[in-house]
This record gives C-alpha cells, sequence and structure tokens, in this order.
C-alpha cells in the first residue's frame, strides 16, 4: 500500500507542476499598424508568433515590456505596433510610443 501512495504522491505532484508550468504562458495579443500578408508567422524571443491582417497572437512566457514589444518589431520587419501584451496588462500609449522608437523624455523635478 506504501508503494501505491507514493505513486499516487508522485502523479499528483507532477500534475501540478505541469500545470503551473502551462499558467506562465499568455496569450499576448499585438495589433500593427499596417496588416500583414495572411498568415505570417514571425518567432521573436522563443516565440512563435500567428498574423494575420492587422493582429498576431503568441502564448508567451515573459511579460509584456518595452524591450519584447521592440524585439517583436524589429524581428518582423521594423513593423509599427499599436498594441501589444496580454488582454488584463497591455502596454501603456507611452511605452507603445518608446517601442515604436519614439524618443525617452524626462521631465525636470523642482
Amino acid at each position: 500500500m506504501s508503494a501505491l501512495k507514493s505513486v499516487l504522491v508522485a502523479a499528483l505532484l507532477t500534475a501540478g507542476f505541469a500545470g503551473s508550468a502551462f499558467a506562465r504562458d499568455q496569450v499576448f495579443t499585438l495589433r500593427l499598424a499596417q496588416p500583414v500578408a495572411e498568415h505570417t508567422r514571425v518567432i521573436a524571443l522563443n516565440s512563435v508568433w500567428n498574423c494575420s491582417g492587422d493582429t498576431c497572437t503568441a502564448r508567451v512566457n515573459h511579460d509584456a515590456s518595452v524591450r519584447s514589444c521592440r524585439v517583436f518589431a524589429r524581428e518582423a520587419g521594423n513593423v509599427q505596433v499599436l498594441s501589444y501584451g496580454p488582454a488584463d496588462a497591455q502596454l501603456s500609449a507611452d511605452e507603445i510610443a518608446r517601442c515604436n522608437g519614439a524618443p525617452v523624455t524626462q521631465q525636470a523635478s523642482n
């Protein structure tokens, strides 16, 4: 009976770890200023992006950042990005502007 308990515990732990690994891979959606050819694939930051029209999606294991957005834009042929990230954590308008190459401006503080 002890061997059976060990197998059950191992199976439960394995299932728990596998579930958390899949949970990390968020679905990102990215909108482009110009549509791409139908069924275009872009590989950026170890993720395969499937693009159709002006929308690309991928299951990624990183957070949405200006850097990851820039990497995608470069790998896709220096495209202009309108939105980037998972549904609940899209980049802000300022971050999208920086992704597209806008210079960073700093405000003076008194």
